[in-house]
C-alpha cells in the first residue's frame, strides 16, 4: 500500500506531483507497490506487452485505491472531517486545518490526496491506451479490462470534482513533460461530461454477466446514480437505481454485518476495495479509542450522535463511548485494517433514488424507498401524511437517513456542498466549499489557476 510518506518521497524527485502521478501510470508492473526511479525514464511502451502484464496492470489500477492518501485513509477521513460529523482530536496539523476550515494550498495531506487520485488516473490511462493492442488476451477479456479502467477513471474524476471543482483532465499517457506543464483546468461541466462518458464506455465494454465486488457493469450503474444526483438528473437517477434493484441486489440483513471483520461479502455489496493485513486501511486505527489500540486522531461529533433516533441499531455500530465518556468511531472494529471498504453499496443507491423521487414530486415513493433503511435499522417506518407531509419534510427525512446510514463513509462533506448547506450550517466562507489546488501543481503548471479565495 502506498503511504503518505511514499508519496512525499516521490515528490522530492525530479518530476513534480501531477507529472509523477500521470507518468506513474506507465510504470505499473507485477509489484503491488509503485516505484518511480528519480533519474531514469520509464519505457512506457513496455508497461503492458502481454496478457500477464495487462492483468497485473489492472490489479495495479485497483491497488491505487488502497493508498493511505486515498480510500486507505485521507480521502475517506477528510471527506467527513470538513463536515459537522467528525472533529479532529489528534495531533495532525493538516487535519486540524481541514476541520477548522483554515487550510492553505500547501497542506501536505491534500497534496498527497491529489497525487494519489491522479496516480490512479495515470494507471487507467495506460490500460485504456495499451490493452486493446494485447493480442494474447481474448477479445472479451480485453473489453472487460478496458471497461474496468474506464469505470475507475470515472470514479477518480468524480472524487476530484467533488472536492476541488474544475480540475485538469488527462485521458492518455503523457508524451512529454512539456505536455503536462501546459495543463489547464477543465470546467465542472466538462469533467462531468467525461465522467459519464467513461461510465457509459465501461458499461458498453464490461460484460453484463461480469460479477465481482470490484468494477462491474452493476458498479457502473450504481456509480451513475451518484453522479447523476450531483448533476440534478433526477429521472435518470431513478432509472439507474431501478436497474440496480432489478439485478437482485439486496440490503444486508443487518447494518453491522456490512462492517464486521467477517463481513466482506454481503448481498448489499456493489463495489468495494479490498485490504489485507499487509495492504491495510487506516479507518479503524484512526477512529478507534486508544484503549482499543487506535490512534484516536478523529472522532464523531456530538451533533452526529444526536442525529440518531432512539432504538436505531446503526448508532451502536457507528459511535461508542470510551471509559472517559469520549465518543469514538466504531464502524470499523479492528486496527489491523484488513476489512474491505465500500465504494458504493445498495444503501447509498436507495438514498440517491429517494432524494431523486422527492425532487420529482413522488413523495410516497421516496418514503417507501428510505423506509427500507429505517426498517433494517430497527426504527419505525414513516407514513406520508403522519410523520412527514410536505416535500420539505420528506427531503429533510431523506437527508437525515443519509447522514445516519453513510456516516464515516466519506459522504457528508460533499453532500453538504452539493445541497448548498455547507456555508450556512458550518458558518464558513463560500470559497471554502472547494479545497485549494496544491500549490506545487501551480508552480509546475502555471496555467492551472487556483480556486478563488486561496
Amino acid at each position: 500500500m502506498q503511504t503518505p510518506n511514499t508519496m512525499r518521497i516521490m515528490r522530492r524527485h525530479v518530476m513534480r506531483p501531477l507529472m509523477v502521478a500521470l507518468l506513474a501510470g506507465a510504470a505499473v508492473g507485477c509489484d503491488k507497490t509503485l516505484t518511480v526511479e528519480p533519474t531514469t525514464e520509464v519505457e512506457e511502451s513496455q508497461a503492458i506487452i502481454d496478457a500477464a502484464s495487462a492483468r497485473a496492470a489492472l490489479a495495479g489500477a485497483y491497488d491505487a485505491l488502497q493508498s493511505g492518501s486515498y480510500y486507505g485513509g485521507d480521502f475517506l477521513f477528510l471527506s467527513d472531517l470538513a463536515s459537522d460529523d467528525v472533529a479532529h482530536v489528534g495531533t495532525f496539523t493538516t487535519y486540524a486545518d481541514i476541520d477548522q476550515h483554515v487550510t492553505s494550498a500547501d497542506n501536505s495531506t491534500l497534496e498527497g490526496m491529489w497525487d494519489a487520485i491522479y496516480a490512479g488516473i495515470g494507471r487507467t490511462n495506460t490500460l485504456i491506451a495499451k490493452v486493446p493492442n494485447v493480442t494474447t488476451l481474448s477479445e472479451d477479456e480485453r473489453k472487460d479490462i478496458v471497461g474496468q479502467a474506464h469505470l475507475l477513471r470515472a470514479l477518480h474524476y468524480h472524487n476530484l470534482v467533488k472536492l476541488w471543482g474544475p480540475v485538469p483532465i488527462r485521458l492518455a499517457p503523457p508524451s512529454s513533460l512539456d505536455e503536462l506543464t501546459g495543463t489547464e483546468r477543465a470546467t465542472v461541466a466538462q469533467v462531468y461530461t467525461q465522467i459519464l462518458t467513461d461510465i457509459n464506455q465501461a458499461q458498453q465494454l464490461i460484460s453484463t454477466d461480469y460479477r465481482t465486488r470490484e468494477g462491474s457493469w452493476l458498479a457502473a450503474e450504481a456509480l451513475k446514480t451518484r453522479v447523476l444526483l450531483y448533476q440534478g438528473s433526477n429521472a435518470s437517477v431513478i432509472t439507474a437505481a431501478n436497474r440496480v434493484l432489478d439485478e437482485g441486489v439486496e440490503l444486508a440483513p443487518t447494518f453491522s454485518s456490512l462492517f464486521a471483520s467477517s463481513g466482506n461479502d454481503t448481498p448489499e455489496d456493489i463495489w468495494r476495495t479490498s485490504f489485507t493485513a499487509t495492504e491495510y486501511n487506516l479507518a479503524g486505527f484512526y477512529y478507534l479509542s486508544k484503549a482499543l489500540g487506535g490512534r484516536y486522531e478523529i472522532a464523531p461529533t456530538a451533533a452526529l450522535r444526536a442525529a440518531f433516533e432512539p432504538g436505531d441499531e446503526r448508532l451502536a455500530w457507528s459511535i461508542q463511548l470510551d471509559s472517559r465518556n469520549r465518543r469514538f468511531g466504531a464502524k470499523w472494529r479492528s486496527t489491523e485494517g484488513a476489512e474491505d471498504l465500500h465504494i458504493i453499496r445498495l444503501g447509498e443507491v436507495l438514498l440517491n433514488k429517494a432524494e431523486a423521487q422527492v425532487n420529482q414530486g413522488d413523495l410516497a415513493g421516496a418514503v417507501e424507498t428510505y423506509n427500507l433503511l429505517r426498517e433494517r435499522a430497527g426504527v419505525a417506518p414513516h407514513t406520508l401524511g403522519v410523520e412527514v407531509t410536505t416535500a420539505t419534510q420528506v427531503r429533510d427525512a431523506v437527508r437525515a437517513e443519509r447522514r445516519r446510514e453513510l456516516a464515516f463513509e466519506g459522504d457528508r462533506w460533499p453532500d453538504l456542498v452539493r445541497t448548498q448547506r455547507a456555508v450556512t450550517l458550518l458558518n464558513i466562507p463560500a470559497f471554502r466549499t472547494l479545497f485549494p489546488i496544491p500549490q506545487n501543481e501551480i508552480d509546475v503548471a502555471p496555467r492551472i489557476v487556483q480556486n478563488s479565495g486561496y
